[in-house]
């Protein structure tokens, strides 16, 4: 059986897609962790045992992939041998940043330091200076995927707990208040889930015996996806350099130092559009009246 849950955190609200099953927030005490308090608590009531594939997403979900939930579904018992399946909604953001601390860090200044501070104090023995580039195989924003028994305990309760415990634990360390201090965002929000998001790649990277299937997003998905004409302009141009590098898995230090140079135009132009056009990723969550 695959299921996934939809989280419901406000008074009334309903669920946004029909094929997932209803997940109510009754403690929303600890919202500053978005979805990683969800998966957490999820992992430690062991609610993961009781499926042979789970995943919990956000009511963005299809908005953000433009994918029905009933599809992914599908798509992802195609694949039953799978240790974990996923879907990324910015398939274009793989051609201008290395990897997910290079788009992090240019959008997030000083989440990398915080992050790596933080896996320290957790005991994840991590170098993020040394994270691999990440393609469309193994990159993941949103945490849209689902996995296993074997996988949750690997990723959720190897990485994810020992992380939530160190919070837990020292609410008051410098390392703590730094993850949870505020970053410029779309809405107000701190360091800790763009940090958490950003591990679930990481992970796939450093242990390529996790059988992971992307789901197809299509040949023209990195342009189709674009929320911008200028983001489009960028990976248009971008596509062919990152595709021969990926194919040849020898990326040239100038090809990266141009994914940066992109990755902090993109930003500063994102800033200014959205300043005064609406995101098109904000939406109103339905709630019976």
């Amino acid at each position: 059986m695959i299921a996934i849950y939809e989280p419901l955190w406000q008074p009334g609200q309903k669920l946004m897609e029909n094929a997932f099953l209803p997940l109510p927030i009754l403690d929303n005490s600890s919202a500053a962790w978005r979805e990683f308090r969800i998966f957490v608590d999820f992992y430690r009531r062991g609610e993961h045992l009781k499926s042979g594939m789970t995943g919990i997403f956000s009511p963005k979900f299809r908005h953000k992939t433009k994918v029905s939930g009933s599809a992914f579904i599908e798509f992802v018992q195609q694949h039953s041998d799978a240790d974990v399946c996923m879907i990324n909604p910015f398939p274009m953001l793989p051609y201008y940043s290395y990897n997910v601390w290079m788009q992090g860090e240019i959008i997030h200044p000083g989440l990398v330091q915080r992050a790596q501070s933080l896996l320290d104090a957790a005991g994840i023995g991590w170098d993020l200076s040394l994270t691999p580039r990440h393609n469309q195989n193994n990159l993941l924003y949103s945490n849209f995927w689902v996995g296993t028994p074997a996988f949750w305990e690997l990723y959720v309760g190897g990485v994810l707990n020992p992380i939530a415990c160190f919070i837990e634990d020292h609410p008051e360390s410098e390392v703590v208040r730094s993850v949870l201090q505020e970053t410029s965002y779309l809405v107000a929000a701190p360091f800790l889930p763009f940090i958490v998001e950003r591990l679930f790649s990481t992970y796939l990277s450093l242990h390529p015996e996790v059988r992971v299937v992307p789901y197809p997003m299509g040949e023209n998905a990195a342009l189709d996806y674009c929320l911008t004409d200028f983001q489009r302009t960028i990976v248009s141009h971008m596509i062919p350099l990152v595709k021969k590098a990926d194919a040849l898995q020898c990326y040239p230090v100038e090809l990266i130092e141009k994914q940066r140079l992109f990755c902090k135009l993109a930003k500063k132009y994102n800033d200014v559009y959205f300043s005064v056009n609406k995101h098109p990723h904000l939406i109103e969550l339905p709630v019976d009246q």
